[in-house]
């Protein structure tokens, strides 16, 4: 009896000192993941081990130590303990779901899926499996797939911000083919989120309304009254703007006859308010590019003058002007109106359905001008070019935007190392913030995702156009990021005072008279051994681009009403030779087309100017970002992953697929770490 009691306290006790061994390697696995601590991470594998030890069939100890091995880079392990626990049980969703991980680290997707789709059968809930799965979908180009499971994970995780960020990504790439209320009900919903890119619900949206209003070529069969209540275009209005000439066109069609039959009694009639107050939202969204008739702009006018008159009344409601505000505001953001300071002044309240439209076009512009004042200066150079496109985008700032999107935090570096194995291997950064310059950085979208989705990211964004660095200033706020906007012109970047780490420059060089001369600058203010990303128009990408500025004969339009005018005149000419050019959704909103199409300077450059620009300024060459579909691409055409591609490789697929770099050549080049001197270029 006495040996039996012994044997029963023995089990017993090494039961309890497993469960706390493991538990005790779960604390330390954790803290060691949170801080990237690998002393605590050999802890955590040693109180596994010892957990394992001590019972050699507990599954989730098993799981763990191949979480550990995943973690410590020790992957061969990581499959050893797979197997084992597989050979257990081999409906683990969680060994399952680790196997997934284990396949995307050795990055095998197809393999990843496989697994994380064993684990979503056997059980949605108990792991993330089929988040991954959907990711992995994602990342294959089954948008369709991918987009059905982040539907259903919506439906019970909608406060999980990276399921909705890609739900909105996967949706980007979805054409409705007939229409769907289910779908519709669910768009609704999603237009309630907030933080998100409503911009990429455009192409479902659109697609959605247009089977939904038999909108073709021919026409809209439904009735003016039902388009003025349907719900998910007004919403939709008010979230982004439309690029569909259909449905540019219709609005239109709607917007002049609200205003022929309102402006002659000064009243809205009720059931049309909504469609108005959608309508001027629309335009302060797409900062009023659609065409303005002669009419249309006489009534406008005379308007406005009624709009300034009625505001000097010294007791006026807002109900006394609104609908006379409203209907200019179908035209012209609020902004621009005559009557926009006096309006100000007023400080009127207005009524619940306008509280939406008012804070976006009363109170934003007046933030913007506050923060613009604000931010310091190093004032500019004296070359005339920079002047004439520092006009240009403090007229239009470019781009407007309101989401950063979402990614998981990650080191920079790594990230680098990771896109080109072979060319950064040896990069050793020091401890401490990366220091980082975005020359050019305009509504600063791009240097405050750095900031947010970076470790330990010192960032400082110039710019030319004080409006541009004032809407950042207002959304760095708004996102609660750090970062340090100057107005300067990239030609006086050593008046910075300092040495970066990281220079970033976008879409700038080639708006520069002499883009030889903006690299030097930026050069100079790059560390030795420090790395800089480029991006630059291709030739052949905007070769239809350039036919159209060549046809107006360097007489680019500037004037708000003059780009109206080409803007129709392309529309006009429907889905002919400008195709291309009506699909882009910049087409579809002032500052945008006027960046896209009619940019006061620019230059274009093929693969062999870059590579010569590049040896000129004594550069180490990195290597090109991927654009989208270049892996399918490079592997069909060439048989090679895009990490491998040469100078030349990517120039064939570009011959082979002209729009290939339709989102410029984004690449990166290195300093070199000692001295200045002439490096040639891979082949």
């Amino acid at each position: 009896m006495a040996s039996v009691q012994t044997t029963a306290q023995l089990n017993t006790a090494r039961q309890t000192d497993h469960r706390s061994l493991l538990a005790a390697a779960s604390r330390c696995y954790n803290e060691a993941s949170r801080g990237n601590n690998p002393v605590l991470l050999s802890q955590a594998a040693d109180l596994a081990y010892q957990a394992w030890q001590a019972d050699n069939n507990y599954i989730p100890g098993i799981n763990l130590l191949a979480r550990i091995a995943m973690r410590r880079g020790a992957n061969d392990e990581a499959h050893h303990w797979l197997a084992t626990g597989l050979s257990l049980k081999p409906e683990s969703t969680g060994l399952l779901y680790s196997a997934g991980h284990l396949a995307l680290i050795e990055g095998k997707q197809t393999l990843a899926a496989d697994y994380f789709a064993d684990a979503t059968r056997i059980s949605r809930t108990s792991t993330k499996a089929p988040i991954y799965l959907a990711h992995i979908r994602l990342l294959q180009g089954e948008y369709l797939e991918a987009f059905q499971l982040y539907r259903e994970l919506i439906k019970t995780r909608s406060d999980d911000v990276q399921i909705r960020s890609k739900l909105f990504e996967a949706a980007s790439y979805i054409v409705a083919d007939f229409y769907s209320q289910e779908l519709e009900s669910e768009l609704l919903r999603w237009f309630e989120f907030k933080d998100v890119d409503y911009n990429q619900l455009r192409s479902l949206t659109t697609s959605l309304l247009k089977h939904k209003l038999h909108l073709s070529e021919a026409g809209c069969p439904i009735e003016p009254e039902a388009i003025a209540s349907d719900p998910l275009l007004l919403k939709a209005m008010m979230r982004f703007h439309f690029s569909d000439p259909l449905i540019e066109r219709l609005l239109i069609t709607l917007r002049q006859s609200i205003l022929l039959n309102s402006s002659r009694d000064l009243a809205i009639d009720s059931e049309f308010m909504p469609l108005v107050i959608a309508l001027a939202g629309q335009v302060e969204l797409n900062e009023a590019v659609w065409f303005i008739s002669q009419q249309e702009q006489t009534l406008v006018s005379q308007l406005n003058q009624l709009a300034a008159k009625i505001l000097l009344i010294t007791e006026l409601k807002a109900e006394d002007i609104s609908a006379i505000m409203l209907l200019t505001m179908m035209y012209q953001p609020l902004r621009k109106a005559p009557f926009y300071t006096a309006l100000n002044e007023k400080a009127l309240q207005w009524s619940g359905h306008l509280n939406e439209l008012m804070s976006l076009c009363l109170d934003q512009p007046l933030r913007v001008a506050a923060a613009a004042k604000a931010i310091p200066s190093l004032g500019l150079s004296s070359n005339a070019t920079s002047r004439k496109v520092k006009t240009q985008y403090e007229e239009h700032p470019y781009p407007r935007w309101t989401s950063l999107g979402y990614n998981q935090k990650t080191d920079y570096y790594a990230s680098l190392q990771a896109l080109f194995p072979s060319r950064l291997d040896d990069l050793q950064p020091e401890s401490g913030p990366i220091n980082v310059l975005v020359a050019g950085c305009g509504t600063g979208r791009h240097a405050l995702r750095l900031v947010k989705y970076f470790h330990r990211m010192q960032v400082t964004a110039m710019d030319l156009s004080a409006s541009a660095l004032g809407y950042a200033q207002v959304q760095a706020e708004h996102h609660h990021l750090p970062v340090d906007f100057i107005l300067g012109d990239i030609l006086v970047s050593e008046r910075l005072g300092q040495q970066f780490d990281v220079i970033e420059s976008s879409g700038v060089l080639h708006h520069m008279e002499t883009p030889e001369a903006g690299l030097k600058a930026l050069i100079d203010v790059l560390k030795p051994g420090g790395i800089m990303k480029l991006a630059l128009y291709s030739r052949q990408a905007r070769t239809l681009i350039s036919e159209l500025r060549s046809e107006l004969n360097g007489k680019l339009p500037e004037s708000e009403q003059d780009i109206r005018t080409v803007r129709e005149a392309l529309l006009h000419q429907g889905e002919g030779r400008w195709r291309a050019i009506l699909q882009s959704p910049d087409f579809y909103s002032m500052s945008s087309v006027r960046d896209l199409l009619f940019h006061t300077q620019e230059h274009t450059f093929d693969l062999q100017e870059i590579r010569r620009m590049i040896e000129s300024a004594d550069l180490e060459w990195v290597g090109i970002v991927p654009p989208p579909g270049a892996q399918q691409l490079a592997e069909k055409i060439l048989r090679l992953p895009p990490a491998n591609l040469t100078l030349n490789d990517w120039h064939t697929l570009e011959q082979i697929e002209p729009a290939l770099f339709a989102g410029m050549y984004q690449f990166y080049v290195r300093k070199p770490a000692c001295g200045s001197y002439s490096v040639s270029l891979p082949d």
